[in-house]
């Protein structure tokens, strides 16, 4: 009697962890929210990690400009004859480039790598943007299966009912191939949107950096927005934290410095150098040597001079027009935003609850034999048509306040 209670309660209990043991491996896939796909892109994308290289090799760069060049040692022979050398000469030249120069070399190598670390952080929040919407589509087409499989079932369900009915009622036959057109209808759009599902869960998988075909987990809904946002105010943040405009700024500084640099070609570069002289015969001495380069091509160095201040007006001009199109970029999102939000409430407060309402209506008005099957099923088809509608300008939210945030250079 023991040994026959025993089996049914490790059976029980093996099936609790393999359920258990489901559950959590579950809960360990990304995909549940945007935070843990948004996270994990953050890893493993190729794209988002070539930024990080490029950025961090013109941090490298740094430490090599604003050096000053290797000295020269030198060995010479003189009074080489038959006899053999007479003098040996054993030297040292140091070029010192004065007023400054090195500085503004290292300045323009800093100003170009944090240009470089700007378009960095640019590539990752532009990532970002595009993982959030492509979550927001990934769960928005989860939540459609989920919809189309709901209806399915309640027209599987009718179907089943006039079957029932048919012959022992007044059931006729061409309601039954009605809602047999219908099941049948049902069943194709399951299967295309679990289609859409997959197609979904590879495009979010590959903005990650995953196969195309690894498991995501079940979506817990879409993240929650902040609803009070001013226009001026995302602007303002815009200005002041997009990577993409900080990047233009570091090359107006850049280019400023080479400028700098420029009118410094001006200015000699110094060469001191010491020499031991060996001498075969009598006493060995030393000799030193001092040198500077002079100045002469006016000409190329005027052009150098009017070639940067070219480069420094072009900067400039491309952070201004920067500056320009992005007010006019966190307007045209912020716009559109509110537009979306407002149909949505639309949605919610005036269209999805007389559709529910519409439907608990033909479904007792059907099952009291008032109303016709073809009432019913239009009813069906009216909600789940403003289910999916919703759905879709959800994404469309979720979407433009992700362009926002791109655009204000992280989250709002």
């Amino acid at each position: 009697m023991m040994q026959r209670l025993r089996l049914p309660l490790i059976a029980f209990l093996v099936s609790n962890l393999s359920i258990a043991s489901a559950s959590a491996a579950d809960r360990d896939l990304p995909g549940a929210t945007a935070e843990s796909v948004v996270a994990l892109a953050k890893k493993l994308s190729p794209e988002v990690a070539a930024a990080v290289l490029d950025a961090d090799s013109a941090a490298q760069r740094v430490g090599a400009a604003g050096v000053q060049p290797d000295p020269v040692v030198t060995l010479q022979a003189w009074d080489v004859n038959s006899r053999g050398v007479g003098q040996r000469w054993i030297g040292a030249q140091q070029t010192f480039r004065l007023w400054g120069k090195t500085d503004l070399e290292r300045g323009v190598a800093e100003a170009d790598a944090d240009a470089a670390w700007h378009r960095s952080h640019a590539i990752e929040i532009d990532l970002i943007a595009r993982v959030k919407t492509a979550f927001a589509q990934y769960n928005a087409a989860q939540r459609a299966v989920a919809l189309s499989k709901s209806l399915k079932q309640r027209v599987d369900q009718l179907l089943e009912l006039l079957r029932l009915r048919y012959g022992a009622s007044s059931v006729e036959q061409e309601d039954v191939i009605k809602a047999e057109l219908e099941a049948a209808n049902a069943a194709a759009d399951v299967a295309r949107r679990e289609g859409e599902a997959k197609s979904a869960a590879a495009r979010l998988n590959a903005l990650i950096g995953r196969d195309a075909r690894s498991p995501l987990g079940a979506p817990k809904g879409f993240p929650s927005l902040k609803t009070k946002l001013t226009l001026a105010g995302v602007q303002d943040l815009a200005r002041a934290s997009n990577p993409q405009l900080a990047a233009t700024h570091a090359q107006v500084r850049s280019a400023t410095t080479a400028k700098k640099l420029t009118d410094l070609n001006y200015y000699p570069d110094i060469t001191a150098g010491a020499n031991f002289v060996q001498r075969q015969t009598g006493e060995n001495s030393g000799m030193f040597m001092l040198g500077f380069t002079v100045p002469l091509q006016y000409e190329a160095k005027d052009a150098e001079q009017r070639a940067a201040s070219a480069s420094v007006g072009a900067a400039q001009a491309r952070n201004e027009a920067l500056r320009i199109r992005l007010d006019g970029e966190v307007a045209e999102a912020w716009f559109r935003l509110e537009a979306v939000r407002k149909a949505i409430r639309i949605f919610e407060q005036r269209q999805l609850p007389p559709a529910k309402l519409s439907i608990e209506t033909a479904r007792s008005g059907f099952d009291a034999g008032t109303t016709s099957l073809a009432a019913l099923l239009d009813s069906e088809r009216r909600l789940r048509a403003i289910e999916l509608e919703l759905l879709g300008l959800k994404i469309e939210e979720q979407s433009r306040y992700a362009d926002l945030e791109r655009l204000a250079g992280g989250s709002l």
